[in-house]
């Protein structure tokens, strides 16, 4: 899961697969254009060329693009092209909330601090479904991890 990858994609640079699900898979990517590590989820073609996927991910993709809030990760680019469709967002070091708490548990102060952010980036959002136990699984990232007890 850790090899470097050689498949550069639309100017960047895969550097290590963090994670698949049943759509596609995610990289920590770097930019050279701006000397930056960003995320990137790649969707597969099976999906990213049916016409009900491409309208949904068009839609989804412009207003989470929009969204501006320090505890939503921003979506810097996203396309879709023959072999998928793809997602440029910010590299978060941290992780995401399911691997934070597989780490070990939190403190209540930092579980609390938590459901704060989450509730104001919601807020923020006007959420017009509701999130699916795996899609809050994968795309509940953390900045930093709370130290374990």
């Amino acid at each position: 899961m850790n090899a470097p990858l050689a498949r550069p994609i639309r100017g960047y640079e895969l550097r290590q697969r963090i994670g698949t699900g049943g759509f596609g898979e995610v990289y920590r990517a770097y930019q050279p254009a701006v000397s930056r590590e960003v995320a990137i989820k790649v969707i597969l073609p099976e999906y990213a060329n049916r016409p009900d996927f491409i309208r949904r991910f068009e839609t989804e993709a412009q207003l989470v693009a929009r969204l501006e809030h320090l505890h939503i990760v921003p979506l810097y680019d996203y396309w879709r092209e023959p072999d998928g469709a793809y997602l440029v967002m910010r590299w978060l070091r941290g992780g995401n909330l399911y691997e934070s708490i597989r780490r070990g548990p939190w403190s209540v102060l930092a579980a609390v601090r938590l459901v704060d952010q989450i509730a104001s980036a919601l807020a923020r959002t006007r959420v017009t479904r509701s999130l699916t136990a795996e899609e809050c699984r994968h795309y509940l990232h953390v900045e930093e991890c709370p130290p374990a007890p």
